[in-house]
């Protein structure tokens, strides 16, 4: 028996030593708009797209350089891969999107141009070495879902192609449950936009290492939370970024230009490391806001102010504001705490204003600041605001060093005064100064400058000043009692 079955035997193992072709993965293909049209493989790649995406999937979609007409649908499971810029998904019609990507796909290395919509998508979605141009409403429209985004490239043409045009817009519509949520990494943004990016109803958005070159608005948020990491703004005319109603985190942001660097409206508020230059408003213009702001440095901001806060709850920290037109930091209303900061240039266009810190209707604790050349006063409290300066050194002063009008009180400890053209100390319209442990050198004017009117008071306590004009009016009180003996160890 044993003889019989082995010629079999060792034909067995001869059909099983030979070598099999296999076919390539199932639902990898190949195309090429240039080719004769074949099966699919790598070998003879089809010549359609609609026809490869029209088999059963899931899909890996190779596609040659070449142009490819749209509409395109990228079924669930498709990862549709180019060449890179040479291979392009072209729309001429304005009326209809481009590419719709619904759930679990994948667009990669190439170019989608034209279209109202370049794509529509449904997360998850990954899109990676992309450039999307000349579309007539947007990028991008992300309505659910995740969409994950790579080193992608925006482009617009002409300010007047682009009115309304939005790169990226992402909004929850009514009937989707899961909430939209974008992450783009290493990606710019070129050319005029009206806003690079639109987050609107929940939406979550992740930014890192992303560049707005000429759109009006880099980043506008209604609602949701935005985190923004390594990023730069240029060339807008309007807010660089921009919430209301949501929470937006800064982290190593930079903007050049623009209206306002930043504004916020009943928002919440977090940064570290924000530089705006040469803002036509105001470097951050923030209101009804809560925050920590770690880090800031605003630069030849307009005449709204280099920080203007109203309404807001909000303490900074490590910062430095250069050469703004009216005011360094101007605070209405709300609380404001400010630690460790440095004030300098302050002037109006006329050169005769300007003034380091204007608080007004605010309750204010400042710590550890400079200001250095303000052409107004260096530090006012104004209209009932109740402010504390500590540890200030302050020096180039035009109007006054310190100053309260109109039923505010403000109290300093351990002040540095030198080289005030005006006034050190200035109490008028039921203003009231608080001072203790002051220091006034070279002052130019007056020690004190008071109208001794109503409840104007000026307290003093502990005061080195080479000039004592102004000690002799009736509402300023002197407290020569000894500075008490620090305890012993």
């Amino acid at each position: 028996m044993l003889t019989r079955l082995l010629p079999w035997l060792l034909a067995l193992l001869c059909a099983c030593s030979r070598p099999t072709l296999r076919p390539e993965a199932t639902g990898e293909l190949w195309v090429d708009g240039a080719a004769e049209g074949g099966d699919g493989t790598r070998e003879r790649p089809l010549r359609s797209l609609s026809e490869a995406l029209s088999r059963p999937g899931p899909l890996f979609v190779h596609l040659a350089a070449g142009r490819y007409e749209g509409p395109i649908r990228l079924p669930e499971g498709t990862r549709l891969q180019g060449k890179g810029p040479s291979t392009i998904l072209a729309v001429t019609d304005t009326g209809v999107t481009g590419v719709e990507a619904r759930a679990d796909t994948t667009l990669e290395s190439l170019v989608v141009e034209g279209g109202g919509w370049g794509l529509e998508a449904r997360g998850p979605v990954r899109i990676h070495g992309v450039t999307f141009r000349s579309q007539a409403r947007g990028a991008i429209r992300l309505t659910a879902g995740p969409l994950e985004g790579k080193g992608l490239r925006f482009e617009m043409g002409a300010a007047s192609q682009a009115q309304g045009v939005v790169g990226v817009l992402v909004e929850a519509t009514n009937g989707e449950r899961s909430t939209p949520s974008l992450i783009l990494q290493d990606s710019a943004f070129v050319g005029a936009y009206e806003r690079g990016i639109r987050a609107r109803g929940g939406a979550t958005v992740r930014l890192e290492g992303v560049s707005f070159q000429g759109p009006r608005m880099a980043l506008s948020q209604e609602g949701g939370v935005a985190d923004v990491e390594r990023a730069s703004a240029s060339g807008g005319a309007g807010t660089a970024f921009s919430t209301v109603e949501g929470t937006l985190t800064l982290v190593d942001v930079r903007v050049q230009g623009h209206e306002y660097g930043v504004t916020t409206n009943r928002a919440r508020l977090s940064v570290r490391g924000f530089t705006s230059e040469h803002a036509t408003r105001a470097g951050l213009g923030l209101t009804a806001t809560n925050g920590l702001l770690e880090d800031v440095v605003v630069k030849d901001a307009g005449n709204y102010g280099a920080l203007q806060l109203t309404a807001s709850d909000l303490e900074v920290r490590r910062f430095r504001l250069e050469g703004s037109r009216e005011y360094g930091v101007v605070a209405l209303q709300g609380r404001l705490r400010l630690r460790q900061g440095v004030i300098t240039d302050v002037s109006t266009a006329d050169g005769i204003a300007g003034d380091g810190l204007h608080l007004r209707q605010v309750e204010a604790d400042v710590d550890t600041v400079t200001v250095e050349r303000a052409r107004g006063t260096c530090v006012l409290a104004t209209q009932r605001a109740h402010a504390v300066l500590r540890d200030a050194r302050l020096s180039g002063c035009g109007l006054a060093a310190l100053a309260a009008d109109t039923q505010a009180t403000l109290e300093s400890r351990n002040v540095t005064v030198r080289d005030t053209s005006g006034s050190v100390l200035l109490a008028i319209e039921d203003g009231q100064l608080r001072v203790e442990d002051l220091t006034a050198k070279d002052a130019k004017g007056e020690l004190v400058s008071t109208d001794c009117e109503g409840q104007t008071r000026v307290h003093l306590r502990h005061v080195d000043a080479s000039n004592k004009k102004g000690l002799q009016a009736s509402c300023v009180q002197l407290d020569s009692s000894p500075r008490a003996s620090p305890p012993q160890p």
